[in-house]
């Protein structure tokens, strides 16, 4: 059993980590924060919000980085397929090389 590598398969998976990046990102925390009333656990809440959306933002990057990686490693077992099928094909034919 070896690895079978696609291309386009692993562009589309990029793609798709992209979108779900895109998704994470359009994701919207609070967009006020009360500053005028004092109650208990106001500052905690303010905490976690912004660290929710900070984690949201390190998720995504991580998940387009993985995305770039997948689509570098298709290309790159393309790229060795590639050559491997044309050093097999001058090596199963070696009439060819004198006609």
């Amino acid at each position: 059993m070896g690895i079978k590598s696609s291309l386009s398969i692993a562009g589309n998976v990029s793609a798709s980590f992209s979108q779900s990046a895109n998704a994470l990102n359009n994701i919207k925390g609070p967009t006020n924060i009360a500053t005028r009333t004092n109650v208990m656990g106001n500052a905690k809440a303010k905490e976690t919000a912004t660290n929710f959306g900070n984690d949201i933002k390190q998720l995504s990057a991580s998940i387009v980085a993985t995305g770039k990686n997948i689509h570098s490693v298709a290309k790159d077992f393309s790229e060795i397929d590639l050559k491997a099928s044309h050093q097999f094909q001058a090596n199963t034919s070696p009439m060819s090389r004198w006609f």
